[in-house]
């Protein structure tokens, strides 16, 4: 079924933190260019502490965005902290199971919750905040999907051999440990996880992977594809690394596991849809739409 992303209006919303009005107006200069129309919401800068606005306010417009008939889908303004404080809003809604979702980092924790609802589809891509810093290739490849057009590969490095074949799902490895415990807690059984960090040391990291394994999150996964992680190296001096870190944890699980692949909070951030048929191996993530999308 056809999702005329080119055709309606998207909603721009700000459902976790405050964002830098240079950048957020550079984003959306950049997806108007592109030929989008987007309708950022009024008032979205409100801030209070480190959120965009008080929680009422981030989530009526975060419902409006998901249910007004006038949106064709919806674009999150900038990540960061706030959407786990909301989530519990959209339990009981009527939302519509078709309209797409866009963004990254916080973003994740509501894609955890929409998947729970039949909602989607879930595209992982730079918000608005993040589009001028984002690889231009990367922003093509995303016009390119807002199309219809195929996704090309993402390359990486082989960091534990063998294929697999699964459904696309995951983001940021902090939000996905946070859920654990939770209603919104992501089942992955069957899964090509996708997981990427930003400015968490070694330590943090494998304590959010060992939240992950505790919890049963990567019970059943089918494969491992790990993004870029953005200032979580080792100390310096240090005779072993972050990868190092990570493939003790995944190793166990016995699944393909490819790193370095160009999704994240780097320059690098190519999209992907959650619950797209993917297959993982030889260093490479390859997937295509379960939509398709115009």
């Amino acid at each position: 079924m056809p999702i005329p992303l080119f055709e309606g209006r998207l909603a721009v919303v700000a459902p976790c933190g405050p964002f830098n009005p240079d950048r957020f107006a550079a984003g959306l200069a950049l997806a108007e260019a592109a030929g989008l129309q987007l309708e950022p919401l009024p008032g979205l800068l409100q801030p209070h502490r480190y959120l965009a606005a008080h929680d009422d306010h981030r989530a009526e417009q975060l419902i409006e965005a998901l249910t007004a008939d006038r949106y064709a889908g919806v674009w999150i303004a900038r990540g960061g902290y706030g959407l786990t404080r909301i989530l519990d809003r959209l339990e009981g809604l009527s939302l519509p199971p078709e309209r797409p979702v866009l963004g990254f980092s916080d973003v994740t924790a509501l894609f955890c919750a929409l998947h729970r609802l039949g909602c989607g589809p879930l595209i992982h891509a730079p918000v608005v905040h993040s589009l001028s810093s984002t690889d231009a290739g990367d922003r093509q490849q995303l016009w390119g999907l807002l199309r219809g057009e195929r996704p090309g590969p993402l390359a990486g490095r082989s960091w534990i051999g063998g294929r697999a074949e699964g459904w696309l799902c995951g983001g940021n490895l902090c939000l996905l440990a946070s859920l654990c415990g939770t209603p919104w807690q992501l089942d992955a059984t069957g899964a090509i996880l996708v997981l990427e960090e930003v400015g968490e040391p070694p330590y943090r990291v494998d304590r959010m992977l060992q939240q992950l394994r505790s919890a049963g999150v990567l019970d059943g996964v089918a494969g491992i594809a790990v993004g870029e992680l953005v200032g979580c190296a080792a100390p310096e001096g240090a005779d072993w690394s972050i990868h190092d870190v990570i493939r003790e944890h995944l190793a166990p699980l016995g699944v393909p596991v490819v790193g370095e692949l160009p999704i994240g909070h780097g320059a690098r951030n190519r999209p992907f849809a959650w619950g797209a048929p993917a297959q993982l191996g030889d260093g490479t993530l390859t997937w295509s739409p379960p939509l398709h999308v115009s």
